[in-house]
């Protein structure tokens, strides 16, 4: 009887990772979805939004973040490590908003987003989390 080494290595390999040929390996990792997403903020500190201020969040493919905070454009740097994540350097253009309960969600919406020290997933939601565990931002795509 002859073996084909290459053949049982094989084998050998499958069984005791537990892989699949049929099954593809899950590629559903924080990175890959957050990376390259756009998400539209639903709440600021259990506050909600106001609907015409559009505050938005977009992870780019080159560890940045962007978006729109309401008046002003923004970006920063995001760092990532398992649910760890912190945005900072965070910058912004200084245009007044017309009416100041825009100008009071945006500063909000930017000092949340400066306070993220984790994140989770909730089914297609994205809650940015501080320091003391607190959910600050609610994202939908």
């Amino acid at each position: 009887m002859t073996f084909n080494i290459r053949g049982i290595a094989c084998i050998v390999m499958l069984a005791t990772s537990g892989c699949s040929l049929l099954e593809p390996a899950s590629t559903d990792t924080p990175k890959a979805e957050l990376v390259g997403s756009t998400w539209l903020a639903e709440d600021i500190d259990g506050g909600g939004v106001i609907d015409d201020a559009q505050s938005t969040l977009v992870f780019g493919t080159d560890g940045r973040v962007s978006g729109r905070a309401g008046c002003n454009q923004y970006s920063g740097t995001v760092t990532r490590k398992g649910a760890s994540m912190i945005i900072d350097q965070v910058m912004s253009t200084k245009m007044a908003c017309t009416a100041p309960a825009l100008m009071d969600q945006e500063t909000r919406f930017l000092n949340a987003l400066q306070a993220t020290r984790s994140y989770r997933m909730e089914g297609t939601k994205l809650v940015l989390v501080d320091g003391a565990g607190k959910a600050r931002l609610r994202f939908d795509r």
